[in-house]
């Protein structure tokens, strides 16, 4: 990769060592181990997981500001979200299930034409 700069600018780059870089602190995070972190049943598991878990909390936070305003409103405690944040999180949690949905059905549809293959 290239960089394009101006006559004036001076780039500064990490001297190289001779000795190995630090770990870092920061680990990406998985639900799963190593060992099946290429497996594509592990990984569609592990992506549900976490979409539901997103979406559950999504969906807390919506509900806590449904019953801190409207009916329940409390001029002292103002809603949780504000009407754009409750709407993103909304939007987000529909986005999510659609895409997990998706997901599944093509699963499905790849492990019904392989059982169909195979019992021929």
């Amino acid at each position: 990769m290239t960089y394009a700069k101006k006559p004036d600018q001076t780039f500064i780059f990490p001297p190289v060592r001779d000795t190995p870089e630090p770990e870092a602190l920061h680990k990406p995070f998985s639900w799963l181990v190593a060992a099946l972190r290429h497996d594509s049943e592990a990984q569609f598991s592990s992506k549900t997981k976490s979409y539901c878990l997103g979406i559950q909390t999504c969906l807390e936070l919506v509900h806590a500001t449904d019953l801190s305003s409207g009916d329940y409103a409390d001029p002292a405690h103002p809603p949780l979200l504000s009407v754009t944040a409750r709407e993103r999180l909304m939007l987000f949690a529909i986005d999510a299930c659609g895409d997990l949905a998706e997901q599944a059905a093509a699963d499905i549809e790849r492990r019904n034409a392989k059982h169909i293959k195979e019992r021929r």
